[in-house]
Parts: C-alpha cells; sequence; structure tokens
C-alpha cells in the first residue's frame, strides 16, 4: 500500500534540513569575529552593532566589566567606548567549534600607549546565535605576556589614582 502524500512530506522535510544546513554553513564565525575588529576600526559603532543580536550579552569587557551588558542599547556604549579608546584588536588564533569561537587577540589603544607598551594579548568566548554575535566572554589577558603583564600593573596603579 503506497501513500502518495507521504512523498511530499518527505521533499519538504529534506528541504528544510538542506535550508537550514545551508544558513550555517554561511557563517564563518572567524570572519564574523574579523568584521567586528575592521568595523570598530573604523570607528562604525553601527557596522559592529548590526552584527550582535537583539538579544546579545558582553561580559567582562570595558564598561561590561561590573555587569554584563545584555541587549544592543548597552552593546552600543561598550562598542562606543572601544572607539573612543581608539582600540585595534588584531585576531592572533581563533578555534572553532560549531558555532562557538574561542580567539587569542593582540590590542593596540589609547590605553596601552599610555601605559608604555605595544600591545596587549587577550581571549574571548563568543557563541554565535542566527549568524550573529549572541555572547561575547572576556577578556582574559594573558598574563604570562610580558607587555600584558606591565599593562595590567600599571592598570592596577591607575586604580588607585583615581
Amino acid at each position: 500500500m503506497h501513500h502518495p502524500y507521504c512523498l511530499p512530506i518527505w521533499c519538504a522535510t529534506l528541504l528544510l534540513v538542506v535550508a537550514a544546513t545551508g544558513v550555517r554553513a554561511q557563517v564563518d564565525p572567524k570572519a564574523l569575529l574579523q568584521k567586528q575588529f575592521e568595523t570598530l576600526a573604523r570607528g562604525d559603532v553601527a557596522g559592529a552593532l548590526a552584527l550582535y543580536t537583539d538579544d546579545a550579552v558582553v561580559d567582562g569587557a570595558g564598561v561590561c566589566a561590573a555587569a554584563p551588558c545584555v541587549g544592543k542599547a548597552a552593546i552600543q556604549k561598550e562598542l562606543e567606548h572601544r572607539i573612543a579608546n581608539k582600540m585595534h584588536t588584531t585576531g592572533l588564533n581563533y578555534y572553532v567549534s560549531d558555532t562557538v569561537v574561542t580567539t587569542r587577540y593582540a590590542v593596540h589603544s589609547h590605553s596601552t600607549q599610555q601605559a608604555g607598551v605595544d600591545r596587549i594579548i587577550g581571549w574571548e568566548i563568543v557563541e554565535l546565535k542566527a549568524g550573529k554575535i549572541g555572547s561575547a566572554r572576556g577578556p582574559v589577558w594573558e598574563r604570562t605576556d610580558a607587555q600584558t603583564a606591565r599593562y595590567l600593573e600599571w592598570q592596577r596603579t591607575q586604580q588607585g589614582k583615581r
């Protein structure tokens, strides 16, 4: 006994699976993070913010250090802070596992210049959601790097002066 309605259902299911995996394959997590670094270096807050989901979370950086920034309005303030600080980030290593990217990067900024170092090294874990940044956790500073250690010590002494 053949059921003629099964073939269209099977074809529709197959199309949905192919379409869903095709969308996932189109988003290159490494390229997305590189695009974020580039848009921020250009001072393009709107362009960088467009890379985040509406309910994204940024935790651990700048204005989001004391408490996580949740949503685009809060994240926009952090991105504006990075641009005002003339922060330029260069990805050094990317470790991608499905929609999670662990990135090791170098930061050059107004603050690093003030501290007398060329750059500092940090790590961040980013999770993509629907092809955009859904969460970013970090930085975790690479304290074994001499320049980063010097910067962190300078930063600690500056906090006592405020």
